[in-house]
């Protein structure tokens, strides 16, 4: 088998983890940069920005004679929330680990679906390339903050917020075809014998991450879609009546609504609090079970906490919104999901805690 085939184009799902894991891991670096230029700009305000400074003209929109400017700031704080949580945690957390590990664990030959299993990782590639490439734009990337908030992200004359959207697409078609291979995997090409009850907890743990992903990230995905007509095809859906922009109203037909977009936004995104931490709790669940040499404390428990965290992360996405005007009731509602959610955490961690006692 040619070079290109056995390690770029591959269908082996180890070979793809390490992929999504290099990957990750340089989208990572790349974000931890941007961070440290914020933070160059913050002690040193006015001051031509070092190493980089000079590949700035003086004519530059972004950083002109090296100096930032606040609008390329502010593309810095949307570009390195974006990068480290899309681009970053998330495929490493569950791109990487998943496809590595959940078919070694299960006693599966491979995913279910090897070629789907590509193609997931190369949309997410191309998805991080476009969204990046907007930094060689000569008004720079987006610079609305990693929420893209509407009305401003879709007011904004600049091309960055366009590259985003269209990256946001390409990231969240992946992890739905990530998820829906996990899933299809874990219930199909388990070994025989391997009951659900049966399974390591950090196959669990993916597996409810799965659903989480393939639950959550279409609301997310209609969002940016409808937020790129907004911006491109002159609809309204965010955009309210009336608006007012550099002291000009701005013709629109008007009828939106920018809270929608919160909603839709923040669905997917606390959701994603648990993406990120389920399987992390995984790995130390693993890493304990291993070196104790004993099967976990509680291990039932930790699996219904697991799934009733994973449900209760889709009824608490308001507690985001709390300042937007919402009535008392249903403000009422999501304080008291809000601490309900937090059983079925501590009941995982105090497992794994006791979990450690003689080992």
């Amino acid at each position: 088998m040619p070079f290109w085939r056995r390690y770029i184009f591959s269908v082996d799902h180890k070979v793809i983890g390490i992929q999504y894991a290099l990957t990750a891991l340089c989208f990572m670096f790349f974000g931890f940069e941007l961070m440290l230029l914020m933070r160059w700009q913050l002690a040193y305000p006015g001051r031509a920005l070092p190493l980089i400074g000079g590949m700035f003209g003086d004519e530059s929109l972004l950083a002109p004679g090296g100096i930032m400017l606040p609008e390329f700031y502010n593309s810095l704080g949307a570009m390195h929330g974006t990068v480290m949580i899309f681009l970053g945690v998330v495929p490493l957390a569950v791109g990487a680990f998943a496809n590595y590990l959940v078919p070694l664990q299960i006693g599966a030959p491979d995913m279910a679906f090897p070629r789907l299993n590509m193609a997931s990782y190369w949309v997410y590639f191309l998805g991080g390339v476009v969204m990046l490439s907007s930094f060689f734009l000569p008004d720079g990337p987006a610079r609305s903050g990693w929420t893209s908030y509407p009305p401003l992200s879709v007011l904004d004359i600049a091309h960055g917020q366009t590259f985003w959207l269209v990256g946001m697409f390409l990231i969240i078609v992946s992890s739905l075809l990530g998820s829906l291979n996990i899933i299809a995997t874990i219930i199909q090409l388990r070994a025989p014998g391997l009951t659900y009850m049966r399974m390591p907890f950090l196959v669990w743990a993916q597996f409810v991450t799965s659903f989480l992903l393939l639950l959550a990230f279409p609301p997310l995905q209609a969002a940016a879609v409808m937020q790129l007509m907004d911006r491109l095809v002159g609809t309204s859906f965010f955009l309210p009546s009336g608006l007012v922009s550099g002291g000009l109203p701005v013709e629109v037909s008007g009828g939106g609504s920018a809270l929608l977009y919160q909603h839709l936004f923040w669905f997917l995104a606390h959701p994603e609090v648990y993406v990120l931490i389920l399987p992390a709790m995984g790995i130390v669940a693993e890493v304990i079970a291993n070196n104790t040499r004993k099967p976990l404390w509680g291990y039932r428990q930790m699996v219904y906490a697991t799934l009733f965290l994973g449900f209760m992360s889709f009824v608490v996405w308001a507690h985001h919104m709390f300042l937007t005007g919402m009535g008392t009731t249903i403000s009422a509602f999501f304080q008291t999901t809000t601490m309900i959610i937090s059983i079925p955490s501590i009941i995982i961690l105090t497992s794994l805690i006791i979990s450690l006692h003689g080992g």
